[in-house]
């Protein structure tokens, strides 16, 4: 199954050669899509370096980079459009570029696919481990996750998390729609499109690690805008307002 991994790049140059590396080596059919927000920790221009060392990567890591910060969301649609224009992908993945979201999973992630689901989600809740997160982001986490469930769908337990695998049908259905939240909100409202559009969804646990390289850039005000989202979401996704 052609793949294609798509890597929000967001101030991670420590890692994100690493975890190509480790990504287009574990399987010659998974190709990497970086999209770059013109991070000033030069991460551009190391994967560019990389590229340049390695021929092999010449036709499997495709650099995006875009003139403005428009967050991940917007970072995951880019490297979405892009790789539906080449059509020769069967499956879509995104996750974050810092190590968070283990490569070693993304076999068990294109299997839930290959089985006939339109998504699968690498869930931390309710059976997945988390390591390294202090209090205050388990408590967010928690609560962002239990307010989405009751609000918009008890199917998902993961609302939250980015490492998700998509087939083609089912990016179709994201982009057909204009992104509405900033953020990882976003990943919220995605799920209310592909829940209204009657998509097959399935999630298998992994195991989720702080980041050991890298700085969240999670703040207070992000956490009230995405509870704040989150209502917003729902009343959409229930009302049939979406976009």
């Amino acid at each position: 199954m052609k793949t294609l991994v798509v890597l929000p790049s967001y101030n991670e140059v420590l890692n994100i050669v690493q975890l190509i590396e480790q990504i287009v080596a574990s399987d010659a059919t998974y190709d990497v899509c970086v999209v770059d927000d013109s991070s000033p920790d030069g991460t551009a221009e190391r994967v560019s370096e990389a590229k340049q060392q390695r021929p092999a990567w010449d036709e499997r890591v495709q650099l995006i980079v875009r003139s403005k910060k428009d967050g991940r969301g917007g970072a995951v649609r880019a490297g979405f459009t892009w790789g539906v224009e080449q059509a020769r992908y069967q499956a879509f993945v995104e996750m974050d570029c810092d190590f968070s979201h283990d490569p070693v999973a993304l076999p068990q992630g294109l299997e839930l696919l290959a089985k006939g689901y339109d998504v699968a989600i690498g869930a931390r809740y309710p059976d997945g481990t988390i390591i390294g997160w202090p209090p205050s982001r388990r408590v967010f986490s928690f609560c962002a996750n239990l307010l989405a469930r009751n609000l918009i769908d008890r199917s998902i337990a993961d609302y939250t998390n980015g490492y998700r695998f998509y087939t083609p049908n089912a990016v179709a259905e994201l982009l057909k729609h204009e992104q509405r939240h900033k953020g990882y909100i976003y990943l919220s409202e995605m799920l209310s499109h592909l829940l209204r559009a009657g998509c097959k969804i399935a999630a298998f646990p992994i195991v989720f690690r702080n980041r050991d390289r890298g700085v969240s850039n999670t703040s207070l005000h992000e956490i009230l805008a995405s509870l704040r989202g989150i209502v917003g979401i729902a009343w959409q996704h229930r009302s049939g307002s979406h976009a």
